[in-house]
C-alpha cells in the first residue's frame, strides 16, 4: 500500500512538473552566470542542472535545423539561422554564442531582460549564422 502511494505521488509529481517550469529569462540567465562565476561549492549542483537546461533546447535546436533540412530540400522555405553541416549544439556551443551576441549587442541586456533566453539563443544563431538572401 506504501509503495503504491509513493508511486503514485511520484508519478503525479512528473506529471505536474511541466505546468510550473518556464522557460528561464536573459536576466536570469546573467543572475545564474554569476552565481556560477563564484567559488562556492554549491554551485556544483547548479552547474549541472543549467547544463542539462541547456543541453535540453540545444538538442532542440539541434532536431530543428536536421527536420528542416530533411523536410524543405526542394522548398523555398527560409529557415531561421543556416549553420555549417557539421555542427553540433550542445550547453557549451549554446553558452558561447548567446555570450558572443550579448557582447557584441550589449544594449540587449537591457532591452530583452525579460526575454526568454532561448528566443536571445535564436537571436544568437540569426547572427551567427544568417543565411543567404
Amino acid at each position: 500500500m506504501k509503495k503504491r502511494m509513493l508511486l503514485n505521488m511520484l508519478l503525479g509529481g512528473l506529471l505536474i512538473f511541466p505546468f510550473y517550469s518556464q522557460a528561464i529569462t536573459l536576466s536570469a540567465y546573467l543572475q545564474v552566470k554569476q552565481l556560477l562565476a563564484q567559488d562556492n561549492p554549491d554551485n556544483k549542483q547548479l552547474e549541472g542542472i543549467t547544463q542539462a537546461y541547456f543541453n535540453g533546447i540545444a538538442n532542440g535546436f539541434n532536431f530543428y535545423a536536421v527536420s528542416v533540412k530533411m523536410n524543405n530540400e526542394h522548398t523555398d522555405f527560409k529557415p531561421l539561422y543556416c549553420p555549417p553541416k557539421k555542427v553540433e549544439q550542445n550547453s557549451d556551443f549554446m553558452v558561447e554564442h548567446i555570450d558572443a551576441y550579448l557582447n557584441k549587442y550589449p544594449t540587449v541586456k537591457q532591452k530583452q531582460k525579460d526575454a526568454p533566453i532561448e528566443l536571445i539563443y535564436i537571436l544568437a544563431l540569426q547572427d551567427a549564422y544568417p543565411c543567404e538572401a
